[in-house]
């Protein structure tokens, strides 16, 4: 909770200077989205499935956004967000599996935990020669995403449980492209990926957004979106994973 409240605080004190500040402009947004998990998870032992052997299922969540742009060219603009992302489960077991000191077998009841909240932290600059008409908004840029990993396997039957945890900063290349061709609506699209020593990671999003309020100061809009993300990680602590997540979305929030 209290990552939480600093990540909207945080979302705040950026966009506070767009009041202020003649030629920022800004944007700020809460969602809901619901996240759609597969694949598998292992931590010195073999994988283990997420929904069949961890019986992991779907989550409802929230994310928190916040965008600044300012009119100095030399200086990258900023983009932050955070993304909650815990899911657990309860069941009973139908194949063995080892996960750290812990040995889960047939018929064995366990519960689990696994978490991927998601921390962005992104610099990036418009390009001008492809903006047009502003009909046409592209960037690109740098996302440092942290992912806080953890993950806790509990044998119900036999009493046993095992954790495994990592904080992990990842660079990311980024880049969104945003088509307005009236003021009512715009579609806007965004990736973020890097593949390197047999680890990969990309999402990439598409969003049909709304601005049905528009005033001289600022507009409502809001977005409605679906997004994919892909994380694959090859021996980090321990720990490696294979992961899908599908997230239809939805937000609303204000632009400056």
């Amino acid at each position: 909770m209290r990552k939480t409240v600093y990540c909207l605080a945080a979302a705040g004190i950026i966009s506070f200077p767009v009041f202020a500040v003649p030629g920022v402009d800004g944007e700020i947004s809460a969602g809901y989205i619901k996240q759609d998990i597969s694949g598998w998870v292992k931590y010195k032992g073999n994988e283990a499935d997420l929904e069949d052997d961890l019986k992991i299922g779907d989550e409802n969540s929230f994310f928190v956004r916040a965008k600044l742009e300012h009119p100095i060219p030399i200086l990258p603009n900023i983009k932050l967000m955070y993304e909650r992302m815990r899911f657990s489960g309860d069941g009973t077991v139908t194949k063995s599996y080892t996960f750290g000191n812990v040995t889960v077998n047939v018929n064995d009841r366990v519960q689990t935990k696994l978490d991927l909240d998601h921390y962005d932290f992104v610099l990036f600059y418009n390009l001008p020669f492809i903006n047009f008409l502003q009909v046409i908004d592209a960037e690109i840029g740098l996302n440092i995403r942290v992912i806080d990993f953890y993950a806790k396997v509990r044998d119900v039957t036999r009493n046993e449980e095992d954790t495994a945890s990592f904080v992990a900063p990842i660079p990311m290349l980024h880049g969104s492209l945003e088509i307005k061709p009236i003021d009512l609506f715009s579609v806007l699209i965004e990736a973020n990926g890097i593949a390197y020593q047999g680890h990969h990671y990309y999402d990439i999003s598409g969003e049909l957004r709304i601005k049905p309020v528009q005033t001289a100061v600022a507009d409502i809009f809001v977005g409605l979106g679906y997004k994919y993300e892909k994380l694959k990680i090859d021996d980090i602590d321990d720990t490696s994973a294979d992961i899908k997540i599908k997230q239809p979305y939805a937000r609303i929030g204000l632009l400056f």
